[in-house]
């Protein structure tokens, strides 16, 4: 039985957006152009925040997005899903910061600060994201923050662990030891997806997923049909139904014409 795919979730660095050229191939742009005309749903799914994923989005002409790796949902103009850090584990994340002289760049919906502190570890690291370092001068006005960036200068990740069981925190990589992801426990890009499913009434055989890195892993597991790039980690090669090429071999077009979705 042939099942066709009514919709398709993208990762986004790595997988749209080539890491190396900081590009989207205009493989990608046309794929995507293509699939929407067919009424298939396009979803980017990322760890960004929804404001700097969204730029992605404009490029593409795609409106829905997973953000902080599954905390945010939001669909066309429809925020489904927001999950926040609680005003205590920020609290006490901004006072371990300071007396560790660690940084950390703070994520709402539309808005970002940062404490200002280790400019020459997260600058460079964040210097694609327009992310207002202004030292101690977070707003005086409660803004829900739905992920964060620790980046460590003399902290240990330990001592962040240990100050919520609410927490969950992801280092970006093997060649960026110090800098993590901090988000809400509970949520992943495989959760949000089961909860878009449920949205749009879409069966997980009638999905499909493209993606890099670990945490796409259990996205591509989701679905009837999982993808990695040729510029995958070893580990979601082996569980993906199909790897296809890199990013800048035009992947996405390639793997979607050998399912003959274009």
């Amino acid at each position: 039985m042939i099942v066709s795919i009514k919709i398709v979730f993208l990762d986004v660095d790595g997988t749209v957006v080539d890491n190396e050229t900081e590009q989207v191939p205009e493989s990608t742009i046309r794929s995507v152009h293509m699939l929407q005309q067919k009424g298939i749903h396009i979803v980017l799914a990322s760890g960004r925040s929804y404001f700097f994923a969204k730029a992605v989005g404009d490029l593409l002409g795609v409106r829905n997005f997973i953000n902080f790796s599954g905390a945010y949902i939001r669909l066309d103009t429809l925020e489904i899903y927001k999950d926040p850090i609680s005003t205590i584990d920020f609290t006490n994340l901004m006072k371990l910061c300071k007396t560790n002289e660690d940084h950390l760049s703070c994520f709402g919906i539309e808005e970002s600060y940062s404490n200002g502190l280790a400019p020459e570890i997260a600058l460079p690291i964040l210097k694609n994201i327009d992310c207002q370092s202004i030292p101690d001068m977070f707003p005086e006005k409660e803004v829900e923050y739905i992920g964060m960036c620790l980046f460590l200068n003399q902290g240990k990740i330990q001592e962040y662990q240990n100050i919520s069981e609410h927490l969950q925190f992801y280092q970006w990589g093997a060649n960026l030891p110090h800098a993590y992801n901090i988000e809400k426990k509970g949520n992943s890009k495989a959760t949000a997806v089961h909860k878009i499913l449920e949205h749009y009434r879409i069966t997980p055989e009638e999905a499909m997923a493209f993606g890099d890195s670990g945490n796409d892993v259990e996205m591509l597991q989701t679905v009837g049909i999982g993808i990695a790039m040729g510029n995958a980690t070893e580990r979601l090669k082996e569980i993906a139904n199909f790897v296809t090429k890199s990013v800048e071999n035009d992947g996405i077009e390639y793997a979607l014409q050998k399912f003959k979705l274009l």
